[in-house]
């Protein structure tokens, strides 16, 4: 399969990756992002097709159980593939929330966490991500600023007791945990812009005109 990652001479593991669709759409006007429709599928389709050529299992990490039953229909559109959800368990705890409860439910260890408003990741990107991260906590795109994707990288399971000293030290932000483990692989951007020039796999969409002037297609909102 193309989403098995080589550990060392005989030992696979399964890649997985994590997608954050709990957000709310506030700057969207309270709609569900990850429905909105262009060129006949909604995003979260076109993040699913993608990613299913790198990775055996996507993880949904959702806010509740409303917002899983407003996804589980597109489920049916790929019947032969592993799609689990989770939830999470601390509120108000945003992104972070959604990566520990990820990875708890994925079990691999190495998974790619990006958000559920990206629907032009690149696949090429996925797994040249996977191959950097193995034998390391994590593999993490950097800009020459000193800019960094948090929410299109590779993680190993490494980054779960990170978390938790995060949130007890009442840190949320997703970069917290990550420059605690002893063993990143920064990528910088120039190497991934020679899969994807435009770098569109790192755009998300935090209002309907940002993916309209993407894709210039019409839109219909799916209300919350």
């Amino acid at each position: 399969m193309n989403g098995k990652t080589e550990l060392k001479p005989g030992r696979t593991i399964s890649r997985n990756a994590i997608i954050l669709a709990g957000g709310r759409g506030r700057r969207m006007g309270m709609v569900e992002k990850a429905l909105l429709e262009y060129e006949g599928k909604s995003i979260l389709e076109h993040l699913l097709e993608k990613l299913f050529r790198v990775v055996d299992v996507v993880i949904l990490s959702v806010r509740d159980t409303s917002q899983k039953e407003k996804l589980i229909p597109l489920l049916e559109k790929f019947p032969n593939r592993q799609i689990r959800f989770c939830f999470d368990s601390r509120e108000d705890a945003g992104p972070l929330e959604g990566i520990r409860a990820g990875l708890l439910e994925s079990g691999s260890e190495y998974s790619f966490v990006c958000a559920g408003d990206m629907p032009f990741v690149n696949s090429e990107v996925v797994s040249l991500l996977f191959k950097k991260a193995i034998g390391h906590d994590a593999a993490l795109p950097r800009w020459e600023e000193r800019m960094f994707e948090p929410l299109h990288a590779v993680y190993s399971r490494n980054m779960l007791p990170e978390i938790e000293k995060a949130f007890e030290r009442g840190k949320l932000s997703v970069l917290a945990p990550v420059f605690q483990m002893k063993d990143l692989i920064f990528v910088d951007v120039s190497e991934i812009r020679e899969i994807d020039p435009e770098l569109r796999t790192f755009a998300n969409i935090n209002t309907v005109e940002d993916l309209e002037s993407m894709i210039g297609s019409a839109l219909r909102k799916v209300e919350l």
